[in-house]
């Protein structure tokens, strides 16, 4: 996915938003802004917005001599996320079709985006999310399962991630194996390891980084042992917008699970805006 114009103010306002997580002064968000403005005002706009993202984030942590300002707010949205997991785990027990509801929860889980949003509520933004996909394709993706004996999934925020641990004790009581991809430093609030320990998937699952800060999947800036998993890859499940932008024209097993809450996303998959989408990709 290109770089939309819209993408710059949303990239910046972000930033900010990690300045002031961070304890900025004024001054020094202002010097923060002011350089991440600079490296929007000349970027190709063919490449894809994470892109920008990562190289403004590394401006952001060096600015504030922090590895993670995002780092308490994660811990916080993966422990209020937590206290409602056993809520949605009983809601998908329940459900007449387990495995569509925990994708639909997952997906609505995507609005966990402080990278979206200035603040999120694990209650709130998940239960007002649409009752159901504007785009999916559940039928390819169960065929596709149904023949897999890995998944790779790519996982992306903090909070949401309780959600992804729900959908993937699904496919692990279908006796599937999975591989849950982190990123491989801090970025935004996306998922590291740490926070895949945190909320318990390291008793359930692989985890693997993709050795990049990028807050998406580019293969391009990932590692040699990541890219090996990802092109032997049976089934690829990629959650969120930041793994989308890097790898919707990539000839994978790919299925995209997200929220598009933003215009240019929306635009690139065809849906309006908020949107639930399970959506295959060109593999």
């Amino acid at each position: 996915m290109r770089t939309y114009p819209d993408c710059i103010s949303c990239i910046l306002r972000a930033t900010l938003g990690g300045a002031r997580l961070g304890g900025a002064s004024d001054e020094l968000a202002w010097a923060i802004g002011a350089e991440g403005a600079r490296i929007a005002a000349g970027w190709d706009r063919s490449l894809p917005p994470i892109l920008l993202g990562a190289e403004i984030g590394r401006v952001l942590r060096q600015g504030l001599g922090q590895t993670d300002p995002y780092r308490e707010a994660k811990r916080a949205a993966n422990a209020a996320a937590l206290t409602r997991y056993p809520h949605w785990r009983s809601e998908v027990a329940r459900a007449p079709d387990p495995l569509l509801h925990a994708l639909r929860l997952a997906a609505a889980g995507n609005s966990l985006d402080l990278g979206v949003h200035t603040a999120v509520d694990s209650h709130l933004d998940v239960d007002l999310a649409p009752p159901g996909f504007a785009v999916s394709d559940d039928e390819a993706f169960r065929a596709t399962l149904d023949r897999s004996r890995q998944i790779l999934f790519l996982a992306d925020n903090a909070g949401e991630i309780v959600l992804d641990r729900i959908l993937i004790e699904e496919f692990v009581a279908r006796g599937k194996r999975v591989t849950v991809a982190v990123r491989g430093g801090p970025t935004l609030n996306d998922v590291t390891t740490d926070d895949a320990q945190q909320v318990g998937l390291n008793g359930i699952v692989e985890i693997l980084t993709t050795g990049s800060d990028v807050p998406g999947v580019f293969l391009a800036e990932t590692s040699a042992p990541f890219q090996d998993r990802f092109r032997d890859a049976e089934l690829i499940l990629s959650k969120g917008m930041g793994n989308f932008e890097g790898l919707s024209k990539e000839p994978a097993p790919l299925f995209f699970l997200l929220q598009a809450k933003c215009g240019p996303v929306a635009r690139e998959i065809g849906v309006d805006l908020g949107s639930l989408v399970l959506l295959r990709g060109r593999g």
